[in-house]
């Protein structure tokens, strides 16, 4: 059998931080979560929302365009996005609404 590891865990916690709702607007973009080193993985749903919003890899100050990974509204089957721990962005992540005020929920591992 080969010592080969699959993927990486680097995780030191029992827990995931699993923040409050964060509340989206169509004007600015809003930090959904800081720039964590040790982040070995992350989960946005916006599966509560009758909103569309995006999702972007950058922070929050800069830029407020609409762009980023798309995040379906609630009820279609991709209102959710998740990074797996084979290749982890560790900066901070923003969101926009495409319109009115949808809370977004992060897990971030």
């Amino acid at each position: 059998m080969s010592d080969v590891q699959k993927g990486r865990n680097i995780n030191t916690h029992d827990e995931a931080n699993i923040p409050e709702g964060i509340e989206l607007n169509a004007n600015t973009s809003t930090e959904i979560l800081p720039a964590n080193p040790n982040r070995i993985a992350v989960q946005i749903n916006n599966n509560s929302s009758i909103q569309a919003a995006w999702i972007k890899l950058q922070d929050a100050s800069v830029d407020d365009d609409k762009k980023g990974i798309f995040l379906h509204k609630k009820g279609d089957p991709h209102g959710e996005w998740n990074m797996v721990t084979d290749n982890v962005y560790t900066g901070a992540i923003c969101g926009i609404a495409a319109a009115g005020n949808p809370i977004v929920y992060p897990t971030e591992y």
